[in-house]
């Protein structure tokens, strides 16, 4: 599976190209969140260091960019980002080989260190979470390392808004039972007018996650919620159809590089590959068949993840 993978339609910054600066085998995150589509961390942690080594990222970096036809350069993937402490150097090294904005998403658990904010603002969109207000929802809905308290990430977050002049968004995960209760959602609306984000993303558990009882808010629950926090706040929907043709000789390996990482629509392959529905369906019973993908039914939708 490659540091960089895709391009693939990102729901809110369009046809994205991810950079995975972490070891995908080994999910290194901080959280260990109920509804995280990558699943179960295996190494939680909160200290940065060099978990994959900086030289094989450059490659991969000067290997693929600059490329056409994407809309950005998205520093996410297995874990937590900021997680390394080479960040800072890898975006500098994409935006001197491209024009392409760069993108960073963050949990924002170490926002509070001064040192990762000097890295985020090199970024020119930066997408952290902050999914409660008090430190027992935090502690339930992301399953954080022990040391990590949600005061701390908030004043790291406010910290952050005052000094990075790209964009701000920032992503709330609704969960249903876990913080969409109304005193819970107020204070986190509180939060967030303080922290003053350009827009408000607020998401749900669209696809298949580390525990079962991780289940979606309605769209009309969103919606009201959305209303409720103001006209810069919005659901995340679907981004817009895009997609390139994939080389064949490299399809089966361009579809496993994306079930390795999340879970994915027949829908999400065609337009992130550019294929017909029904090659993309053939390749997809290949690779079943082959016990390198599972079918995995959420709600009413059917997505393919990796077999393990």
């Amino acid at each position: 599976m490659g540091i960089v993978f895709g391009p693939v339609p990102s729901r809110r910054l369009g046809y994205s190209l991810g950079i995975d600066v972490l070891p995908p085998a080994d999910k290194m995150c901080t959280l260990n969140c109920v509804y995280c589509q990558v699943g179960h961390t295996k190494v939680q942690t909160i200290k940065r260091g060099i978990p994959l080594d900086s030289t094989l990222i450059n490659q991969a970096i000067d290997e693929h960019l600059p490329m056409a036809d994407i809309d950005v350069v998205t520093f996410s993937g297995s874990g937590e980002p900021t997680l390394h402490r080479y960040l800072g150097q890898f975006i500098e090294r994409v935006k001197n080989r491209c024009d392409t904005p760069v993108a960073v998403l963050t949990n924002s658990t170490l926002i509070d260190k001064p040192d990762v904010r000097r890295d985020l603002a090199l970024a020119d969109i930066v997408v952290p979470s902050l999914d409660a207000a008090t430190q027992e929802t935090f502690e339930r809905i992301n399953r954080p390392h022990r040391s990590l308290r949600v005061d701390s990430i908030i004043e790291g977050l406010i910290a952050f808004r005052d000094e990075f002049s790209g964009k701000f968004f920032l992503e709330i995960m609704l969960v249903k039972g876990f913080n969409d209760d109304p005193s819970e959602l107020l204070a986190i609306k509180k939060i967030v007018d303080r922290i003053r984000p350009d827009q408000v993303h607020l998401n749900t558990v669209t696809r298949p996650g580390a525990e079962p009882d991780a289940r979606p808010l309605a769209q009309n629950e969103l919606e009201r919620i959305a209303a409720i926090f103001g006209p810069d706040t919005f659901p995340i929907g679907t981004g817009p159809a895009v997609g390139r043709v994939a080389d064949v000789r490299e399809l089966e390996a361009a579809v496993l590089d994306l079930v390795q990482r999340r879970g994915v629509t027949l829908s999400d392959l065609v337009k992130s590959l550019g294929l017909e529905r029904a090659r993309a369906l053939e390749v997809l019973n290949n690779l079943a068949q082959q016990n390198k993908v599972k079918k995995v039914v959420h709600g009413e939708v059917t997505y393919y993840r990796e077999y393990y």
